[in-house]
């Protein structure tokens, strides 16, 4: 018996590295995301709180706009912060770990294999040529 490993030991070995990696920079990943979830969820809850308060002021519909949204510092704060979250990528940040997964799952396709959301990977039965 030699011990040099075989061709398919390299391959099992390179697979399990390959899947702790991932899920690595997936759990990596997580706490980034919540944080920026959070985040977004308050600067849209202050965006529509600041807009019912705009919209049910008896004044909106007698002064000019301009006049109506500066008696209204608090929604002109939220929405320009919502715009300047956006702007700065949030939304991407909030789904990095699903889109990672996603392009994951597109390369892994061509070697009939899949993984989860946390990455571990899966090993999809071999395909019967059916003519």
């Amino acid at each position: 018996m030699s011990l040099e490993p075989t061709a398919c030991e390299d391959v099992i070995v390179d697979l399990k590295a390959f899947e702790r990696r991932l899920t690595e920079v997936i759990a990596c990943l997580q706490p980034s995301t919540t944080r920026w979830r959070i985040v977004l969820i308050i600067v849209s809850v202050c965006v529509a709180a600041g807009a019912g308060q705009w919209l049910t002021d008896p004044y909106t519909r007698i002064i000019p706009l301009s006049q109506s949204l500066s008696n209204h510092p608090f929604f002109i704060i939220a929405t320009l912060l919502l715009v300047i979250i956006f702007l700065l990528g949030v939304h991407k940040r909030v789904i990095a770990a699903s889109i990672i997964t996603t392009r994951t799952r597109e390369v892994l396709c061509d070697f009939n294999m899949s993984c989860d959301d946390t990455g571990k990977l899966i090993l999809k039965p071999r395909p019967t040529n059916v003519t």
